[in-house]
């Protein structure tokens, strides 16, 4: 789960933005100072017309950056995985940027992104980081977890839903 630190800044990939918009928790995103996203994900959301199109064009925190082929090549030949572009583009913003923090739900950018030395945390996280930052009480964290395992597209096991609960408990004791 997230730490208490201070990372205010963060990149993220489509799956966070999208699937806190299909539960209508894109709000929490707000913990966040900044959060910059490339073009290739800017486009999957707002082009393509995802869940959160709307959220994205709007957010004050989002910030849209472009990459160049080059940037995108070395890091895709550092960490030596065929992600797809948008993630791709997302960790060479991380490594430009030098941000501590990685949003994705994808496992394979996960760990493309912990490779490469940066915490990464996915909707989960996102939901942890707005409860223990006070942005929601306990039962809206817990709702919106059980939401994200059974509103959202996101591939999420049941285990890892308790495992978010019960650590959410244990925060709130």
């Amino acid at each position: 789960m997230l730490s208490g630190d201070c990372m205010d800044n963060v990149v993220s990939n489509a799956g966070p933005l999208i699937h806190l918009a299909e539960i209508e928790r894109f709000a929490l995103l707000k913990v966040f100072t900044k959060i910059y996203i490339p073009e290739k994900v800017y486009k999957e959301v707002c082009i393509e017309g995802m869940p959160g199109e709307r959220e994205v064009r709007n957010a004050e925190n989002i910030e849209v950056l472009s990459v160049s082929k080059e940037e995108v090549k070395k890091v895709s030949n550092e960490i030596g995985s065929k992600l797809e572009e948008g993630e791709l583009e997302a960790l060479t913003l991380c490594n430009r940027l030098k941000v501590e923090m990685f949003l994705t739900d994808d496992l394979d950018a996960r760990d493309a992104g912990k490779q490469l030395g940066f915490e990464v945390h996915g909707s989960v996280g996102v939901i942890a980081r707005a409860y223990r930052e006070g942005l929601i009480d306990f039962e809206m964290a817990k709702k919106a977890l059980e939401e994200l395992y059974s509103i959202s597209k996101l591939f999420v096991t049941r285990g890892i839903i308790d495992e978010a609960i019960k650590e959410l408990e244990e925060f709130h004791l």
